[in-house]
This record gives C-alpha cells, structure tokens and sequence, in this order.
C-alpha cells in the first residue's frame, strides 16, 4: 500500500502508515529468517552474513541522505560493530557490501530507517531465544541484542522524530516506497545467502 502524496496528514502520525504498507513485506522477512531455526549454527551464519552485506552500503546511503546535523545520531544507532563482533565470535567470513541506489530525499531515507530501526526493537524478542542455545552478546549473539535495555528508549525517541520529519503528508509517499524497497533488498539477500525461497501464500 502506498500512500498518495496528496494525502492529508494521518491521524496517528506516519508509523501506522508504514505498517500497513509495509506488513506483507515484514512477513516475508520473518518467513525467510524462520524464528524457530535461527539458532542453527549454519542458518544463523548465513543470516548475519546477509545484514553484514547489507548494513555498510545502507548505512552509508542513509547518512548521504540525511542532513549533515543527523549524522552524528546516526553513527550513534550503528550496529555494525556489533555485527562485526559477532562473525569474528563465530569465525563467519565478512560478505562483500552490497550496491544499493541512492535515497532519493530525506524522506525516504527516513522511510528506511524504520526498518531497520523496527528489527532493532524486535531483536530483543529475538535474543532471548538466541540466549537460551548459548549465543549471548559476547558470543555472538551481539547484532540482535543490540543495545539491549536501552533499546526502547531509543525506539520511542525514534517514533518522535518520525512523527516531525514525516509531518508533511507529501512525505509519506517517498517514506513508504523506501521501507518497501528496504525490506525487498534484505529479503533478496536473505534468499542468497539462505538458498530458500518462503512459499507464498
């Protein structure tokens, strides 16, 4: 679902919006990544093989993207060190970064970033369950910890700044194209790396 650039402003602020349109693709995230199987130790390579592959180019294009006054925020929310951690933990070679086009205006780059800044709040759902067969966040089990406690403080300061710079209605638009072609790249990779293919519904 993509939301016309005429639309007035949605009551609730813009993440509803980003929900809907983005909940088939979600799904076949968490079809491809298989909660269930995440700690076998071949399928869990592989899947951290994929966000290494991804999380450099994405990053980089995002902080292009952003006004200058954002980057530091943004260096600040960067896993990729602990994405690092846990392939050198694991012994699992470091992927060639992907190419990804460049975000087209603020908009979409902040479209993205709730992506990325949703698997973060989920990754401590996830963790619990890696923690259970020994992957801790100082054996590999880092990238979906993440920061761990502090995880939803930073969620809710992200839902603030959502809601201001997606305020104008002709933001939603750019905002939700981005987070579909967000979620379809690392689905892609996720296919790649796992050689599987979620049956479609």
């Amino acid at each position: 679902m993509f939301v016309p650039a005429s639309a007035p402003a949605p009551v609730g602020g813009p993440l509803p919006v980003l929900r809907a349109a983005t909940r088939s693709h979600h799904e076949r995230i968490d079809d491809l990544i298989d909660f269930r199987r995440l700690a076998e130790p071949a399928r869990y390579a592989r899947v951290l093989q994929a966000f290494g592959a991804f999380l450099p180019a994405w990053e980089a294009a995002v902080a292009d993207a952003l006004p200058p006054t954002r980057r530091t925020w943004l260096a600040r929310r960067s896993r990729s060190a602990f994405l690092n951690r846990d392939l050198q933990a694991l012994g699992v070679a470091q992927p060639a970064p992907v190419r990804l086009a460049a975000f087209r205006s603020p908009a979409a780059a902040w479209g993205s970033l709730y992506v990325l800044e949703g698997s973060a709040l989920g990754g401590q759902v996830i963790t619990r369950g890696l923690a259970a067969r020994g992957l801790l966040p100082h054996s590999g089990g880092a990238y979906f910890h993440g920061w761990g406690d502090a995880t939803a403080a930073m969620w809710r300061e992200f839902r603030e700044l959502l809601d201001t710079e997606l305020r104008h209605p002709d933001a939603l638009a750019p905002a939700c194209e981005a987070a579909c072609r967000t979620f379809e790249t690392l689905s892609s990779l996720l296919e790649d790396h796992l050689h599987e293919r979620p049956a479609l519904a």
